[in-house]
């Protein structure tokens, strides 16, 4: 399980159900690098640090806003993301490059373009299929869920580095 610490940042009702607000920080490996200050990446990371995504969830425990809660996903769901944003992308280019090259030239289309072309519309149509399949896909596969919610007194929550 991949955890991550987040604070309550608003509290809404909507239909007699508790939905909370919860803020989070994105951060970089950039910023516990030693290299940082002689490096490229480490230099663009300071431009784009600190910034933050919300997320909505219902949660049934009564909260108060700047609560902070532990978040998590399994590995096995994030790896499942990973592979379905990156890799059937490419192997829809690959295959698409392969069977235009293969069919193109039966219909009269010789020219490198238009297999370009070809391979442009099937990847482009595949990351529609993906960006459609991950909004349609139950939240729960892909969507972090709340583990514990801390109480409010403690201040310095002790996080164990694996």
């Amino acid at each position: 399980m991949i955890e991550e610490i987040g604070v309550i940042s608003a509290i809404e009702q909507h239909n007699n159900q508790q939905v909370v607000m919860v803020e989070t920080q994105i951060k970089s490996t950039c910023g516990s690098c030693e290299a940082q200050s002689n490096c490229g990446t480490g230099a663009i990371a300071k431009v784009f640090a600190k910034k933050r995504e919300m997320l909505r969830f219902q949660l049934n425990e009564l909260v108060e806003v700047g609560q902070k809660v532990s978040l998590g996903i399994p590995e096995e769901s994030l790896l499942k993301a990973s592979a379905i944003v990156y890799c059937l992308p490419l192997f829809a280019l690959i295959l698409s490059a392969l069977v235009g090259q293969t069919l193109l030239p039966l219909i009269g289309l010789m020219a490198e373009a238009w297999l370009v072309l070809f391979s442009t519309i099937c990847s482009y149509l595949t990351f529609k299929f993906v960006r459609r399949y991950l909004n349609n896909a139950d939240q729960g596969d892909f969507y972090p869920r709340i583990l514990k919610v801390f109480p409010l007194e403690i201040e310095n929550i002790p996080v164990k580095q694996v």
